[in-house]
């Protein structure tokens, strides 16, 4: 993995190890949208992929099922 998967995947990490306070700062349409670029970028190999798909993998969990 590359420096910049491991830089983010610390930053993602670091929300669960430090138990952060989460913030409202979304719209539900807005965390969608969020999401569904996030797959976009974990799609590929690129530098970022990897946590990308870490983050992705965490937000759609906590987002309400559509339905």
């Amino acid at each position: 993995m590359g420096d910049m998967n491991d830089r983010l995947l610390s930053l993602v990490d670091g929300v669960v190890d430090l138990d952060e306070e989460r913030l409202p700062l979304l719209t539900l349409r807005e965390a969608r949208a969020a999401v569904e670029l996030l797959r976009l970028l974990a799609s590929g190999s690129g530098e970022g992929s990897h946590a990308a798909r870490h983050l992705e993998r965490s937000l759609v969990r906590r987002l309400p099922s559509e339905g």
